[in-house]
């Protein structure tokens, strides 16, 4: 039996419950992911990204999030990014988890997570933050637990929680 909508008696609870967004990867190659299903408003990386226009374009934003969180030094062995486009939806950003399943089955679960407190430049590390114009970022240091470069199959999993305008 499906649950009744609820209304909260007290309406702070509306504004304090985080929802929840879930984005699945199926691993098809070394560094390579697909989105599953396709067409989820997200920009992926696994090396630095080339230019700030990338990530400008992808947002229709400027300097939203800037080239220097993604760099060669903040994308080194073994990390993961992901710019999620909200079309500014996002008020908060309370955190994110991440698990990488591979080995036969996904026997192998390796997993991260982070509150929101800011992207660090040149930094490889496992961070999230809320832009300034309400979209999200994500980058993940798996840290060779697999070794996470070479892998080329398995799935990736990311639940982003945050708190909508």
């Amino acid at each position: 039996m499906a649950d009744t909508s609820l209304f909260y008696w007290n309406q702070k609870f509306g504004k304090t419950q985080p929802r929840e967004l879930k984005f699945i990867w199926d691993i098809t190659g070394a560094k390579a992911v697909s989105t599953v299903p396709i067409g989820a408003p997200v920009l992926t990386a696994f090396d630095a990204i080339a230019a700030q226009a990338t990530i400008d374009d992808f947002l229709g934003t400027v300097d939203e999030f800037l080239i220097v969180d993604f760099d060669g030094t903040a994308m080194g062995a073994d990390a993961f990014a992901c710019i999620i486009n909200m079309a500014g939806q996002a008020q908060a950003l309370c955190g994110f988890e991440i698990e990488c399943f591979s080995s036969t089955g996904g026997s192998t679960l390796v997993t991260r997570a982070s509150l929101n407190e800011g992207l660090t430049a040149s930094t490889l590390e496992t961070a999230c933050e809320l832009g300034a114009d309400g979209n999200i970022a994500f980058k993940v240091d798996f840290g060779n637990s697999p070794d996470f470069d070479g892998l080329t199959a398995g799935m990736i999993v990311a639940t982003v929680y945050w708190i909508s305008k």
